[in-house]
């Protein structure tokens, strides 16, 4: 075989080998990508997937005489936190109706924040 014929397969050989990593870095960038990509979405969904548990308390805190009321007046709610672990709430109820376009606040700290309405 010739020598610039070597040569030739050799360079074509280089020039395969700089494109087959090339488009496997690209690959491995992508696989890592997604994954991330995966790992957020599922950590959001996570989040997301107490919110009908949230909806449900938020439901039987407004509404009238849903929770259970013992001797005393409390009311009891069992609720499970993110690490699906059980709480007991004893609650004494006090409503306060709000007028349309009046700002509700709470302190924090000894600071006052607006309280934002739950949706």
């Amino acid at each position: 075989m010739p020598g610039w014929l070597e040569t030739g397969v050799i360079i074509a050989f280089a020039i395969a080998a700089v494109f087959f990593f090339a488009k496997y870095r690209e690959t491995v960038a992508i696989l890592h990508e997604s994954e991330r990509m995966k790992k957020r979405l599922s950590d959001d969904l996570d989040r997301y997937r107490d919110m009908p548990r949230l909806r449900a308390l938020r439901d039987a805190l407004v509404s009238n005489g849903i929770l259970p009321v013992d001797d005393q007046g409390l009311e009891h709610l069992l609720l499970r936190d993110a690490e699906k672990q059980l709480h007991h709430l004893t609650l004494r109820r006090e409503c306060n109706a709000v007028a349309e376009g009046e700002t509700v606040t709470y302190l924090k700290g000894g600071e006052e924040r607006e309280l934002e309405e739950l949706s």
